[in-house]
C-alpha cells in the first residue's frame, strides 16, 4: 500500500510540474499600451525609438574608381505601427569574384529623416572607399552588400563573422572610372 501511494504521490507531482510548466511557456506577451491619436503618429516623435525596425532594397549601385566614391540608392520602409527613427545609416561594401577574400568599404552615411515625407522613402548617398581591389580586365564585376541600421554607425557596419562573398546575395555595381591594372 505504501509503494502505491508513493507512486501515485509521484504521479501528482510530475502533472503538476508538466502543467505549470506549460502555464508559464505558453503565457501571452504583455499588452502593449494604447496606440497615441494618428495625428501624433504623423511626425516622428522627439526621441523616437532607435531601433524601429527598416526594411531596404537596393536599387542602383556605383562604383567611382577614380573619384574613390560610392553611390548608393535604395528604397526604405518602415513599420507604420512604430515611430519612425530621426535617422538610419547606410554602410555598404564591395567585392569582386578576382579578389578572393577581399573587400573595401568607406565609413557608414548617416541619414537625417528619411521618412518625413511618410513610411517609405528612397535615398542616395555617397560614401569615399580606399583600398579597392583594383580590376583585373575592363570588364571585371563589383557586387555590393548593403546594410542599414536605425540604431547606430557602429550597428551599420557588419563584422568579418557577417561579410560575404556570396555574389547571388549582392548587389551588382555599376563601375565608372576604372582603369586596367598594371602588372
Amino acid at each position: 500500500m505504501k509503494k502505491l501511494a508513493g507512486l501515485l504521490a509521484f504521479a501528482v507531482a510530475l502533472a503538476c510540474a508538466i502543467l505549470l510548466t506549460k502555464y508559464y511557456s505558453s503565457r501571452p506577451a504583455p499588452a502593449p499600451p494604447p496606440s497615441a491619436p494618428a495625428a501624433s503618429q504623423a511626425a516622428p516623435a522627439a526621441g523616437a525609438s532607435a531601433n524601429a525596425p527598416v526594411t531596404f532594397k537596393t536599387q542602383l549601385v556605383t562604383l567611382d574608381f577614380a573619384a574613390k566614391k560610392a553611390h548608393v540608392t535604395l528604397n526604405l520602409e518602415r513599420d507604420p505601427a512604430r515611430p519612425a527613427p530621426e535617422r538610419v545609416w547606410v554602410w555598404a561594401y564591395f567585392f569582386t569574384p578576382d579578389a578572393p577574400g577581399r573587400y573595401c568599404a568607406g565609413d557608414p552615411v548617416e541619414v537625417r529623416q528619411p521618412f518625413a515625407a511618410g513610411g517609405r522613402a528612397s535615398v542616395n548617398v555617397e560614401a569615399p572607399l580606399a583600398d579597392c581591389p583594383a580590376p583585373r580586365a575592363p570588364a571585371s564585376t563589383y557586387y555590393a552588400r548593403v546594410n542599414v541600421s536605425a540604431e547606430s554607425a557602429f550597428a551599420a557596419r557588419l563584422t568579418e563573422q557577417r561579410i560575404s562573398y556570396d555574389t547571388s546575395q549582392a548587389a551588382p555595381a555599376v563601375v565608372e572610372g576604372a582603369q586596367r591594372r598594371q602588372k
